[in-house]
């Protein structure tokens, strides 16, 4: 089997081997085993290039055959590159084995593209992320309530991770929702108004507290390594509230 390929994640197998993960056009989230080449020579394939690759196996753990670079690769650092590894690993952690994802792998080539050319970041992270959860299935709906009613652009709904969108009338909830949110922000972020301050303040916590219900709590490493900036804008009842003007 020949696919087309990026390296998302290395590590230590056997001596002389290595675990390679793998986001492929065919075959979406691969994952082999690389014999490194002699010791004078040993380089692990790095990240943000393009391979083409031959593996075989029948099982989800495949042995790579060969590797052989077919387009330049992007040079990352500072914060583009925290970025980037910040998508490999919710990529490696969410992306199930062996399942076609070709939209996924065209997002991810978008991605470092942007990231190379220096476009700002926040944007292209959180829209890559309504991307993926689209793939995956698991997509918020900001376009309609939990009840599937249009939303009204003044009015403020509270946001449950398990419900969706309910209007709030001003009552104490039972559960402390994750969020507020105005109808006219929840509708520019279904909209993808990614330039837009609020939608974009909004999509933050969103992404994360979706992205941590998708992962059961467990901490995405990298995000260590991006600029850290706390919530500061308003609260209602200590949770944060996003509206069209601050």
């Amino acid at each position: 089997m020949r696919v087309s390929a990026y390296v998302i994640h290395t590590r230590p197998f056997q001596d002389g081997k290595i675990l390679v993960d793998l986001l492929t056009l065919e075959q979406g989230l691969l994952r082999g085993v690389w014999r490194l080449p002699k010791k004078e020579a040993r380089v692990i394939p790095g990240p943000f290039l393009c391979f083409e690759i031959e593996c075989v196996g029948r099982g989800e753990l495949k042995t790579i055959k060969s590797m052989e670079s077919v387009q330049a690769g992007f040079y990352l650092d500072g914060v583009p590159l925290y970025a980037a590894l910040y998508i490999h690993e919710i990529l490696e952690r969410l992306l199930p084995l062996n399942l076609p994802l070709p939209e996924i792998y065209e997002l991810y080539q978008w991605l470092i593209s942007s990231l190379h050319a220096g476009v700002a970041i926040a944007p292209i992270l959180r829209r890559f992320e309504v991307g993926l959860f689209a793939e995956l299935g698991v997509s918020i709906n900001m376009a309609s309530t939990s009840r599937g009613e249009p939303l009204d652009a003044k009015q403020v709904y509270q946001f449950h991770q398990k419900f969706g969108l309910r209007p709030y009338f001003g009552e104490l909830p039972k559960q402390a929702p994750l969020l507020y949110v105005e109808g006219k922000v929840a509708l520019d972020y279904y909209a993808g108004a990614w330039t837009n301050k609020h939608v974009l303040s909004l999509a933050k916590t969103l992404h994360r507290s979706w992205l941590d219900g998708l992962l059961n709590g467990k901490p995405v490493s990298a995000r260590r390594l991006l600029p850290k900036q706390e919530f500061q804008g308003e609260r209602l009842n200590g949770v944060p509230i996003f509206r069209s003007v601050f």
